[in-house]
């Protein structure tokens, strides 16, 4: 079996609020998910990526899901092979079962959470107010951000011509598949007072770069790749950008595990300095919401029983070994 394992993430905070995109974690009809119910602090994410290292040292393709507000944690694990998926099920991402037990299966963590919890419900509160409360600022910078990419692409569309991109040397490589989907996850996010990448965590074995003349030429040259991918019906993932889900930052294509990416070099803006405080402030209001987080999940995670979760996690595994 040939391993190879990937490191995307299903959401982001963008300048259109949160996005959510768990529905191209699994996308294939014949998938199985199991949707982890709990709050924080009740090993969710250390439950997926104890399953992901079983599967992954079995020699199982292992597709790891972070978090877009902290980077430490994940939102999903995909072990490719069994088209099986676990994923977080809770807020923000509220996820829910479509045909129970066919399709998806919960699994509540929450049910391991002692009652003596209850005691710091004062101080829980407090914490997820300013962990909302930063959001919130947060939310503010990206929207105005967005608000002046819009007012820079106008410009761009009309003081620049660009050229259309040659992408026949890219599909002579490629196959059509019968499936020919098209998935859209993200690579980038806001943290640290910039935006971070998973790309060096990925083994891309091709990197090709685009000749853009700028961010929003190369944004038209990727989404132009993209139709003509879905139409040769060629199996690809189009990672969106954190700066605007609506643009394209990048195109993985697994069968020739080739990325081919925005030219970040020549990505300047008019309003760069701008733009560059905004993502910084955004960032930062990120951060202290995820500090926020952590500190709430130290409550429960005093008060969870992990042994009992342990037992549930072995049986788990053992159910997906046999699919």
């Amino acid at each position: 079996m040939n391993m190879e394992n990937h490191y995307y993430l299903a959401s982001a905070n963008t300048c259109h609020g949160f996005k959510n995109c768990f529905e191209y974690i699994n996308p294939n009809e014949e998938s199985m998910t199991y949707i982890l119910k709990g709050g924080p602090g009740t090993g969710k994410s250390s439950f997926m990526k104890k399953v992901g290292e079983h599967f992954s040292k079995k020699g199982y393709s292992v597709e790891y899901f972070y978090c877009s507000s902290d980077s430490d944690s994940l939102d999903g694990v995909r072990i490719v092979e069994k088209n099986i998926a676990i994923i977080d099920g809770t807020a923000p991402h509220v996820t829910e079962a479509s045909i129970p037990g066919v399709k998806e299966k919960i699994i509540n963590l929450g049910a391991f959470i002692n009652k003596k919890i209850r005691k710091h419900k004062a101080s829980i509160k407090l914490l997820l107010s300013k962990k909302s409360e930063c959001f919130s600022l947060a939310y503010s910078y990206l929207k105005t951000l967005g608000d002046l990419l819009k007012t820079e692409k106008i410009y761009y569309s009309s003081c620049h011509n660009t050229k259309n991109v040659d992408i026949t040397k890219i599909l002579s490589l490629v196959k059509a598949s019968s499936i020919g989907t098209q998935r859209k996850l993200f690579l980038s996010y806001y943290s640290k007072d910039k935006i971070c990448t998973l790309l060096d965590k990925n083994d891309f074995k091709h990197q090709v770069k685009l000749d853009a003349t700028n961010y929003f030429d190369g944004v038209e040259k990727l989404k132009e790749l993209a139709i003509t991918l879905e139409k040769s019906q060629i199996e690809f993932v189009s990672f969106m950008s954190v700066l605007d889900p609506d643009d394209i930052e990048s195109i993985y294509i697994p069968s020739i595990s080739t990325l081919i990416y925005n030219n970040s070099s020549k990505q300047r803006f008019v309003n760069d300095k701008l733009i560059n405080i905004l993502i910084k402030k955004a960032s930062h209001y990120i951060s202290k919401a995820k500090y926020y987080h952590k500190k709430v999940e130290k409550f429960y995670i005093a008060n969870m029983d992990f042994e009992k979760i342990d037992l549930v996690r072995e049986e788990l595994i053992k159910e997906i070994e046999h699919f």
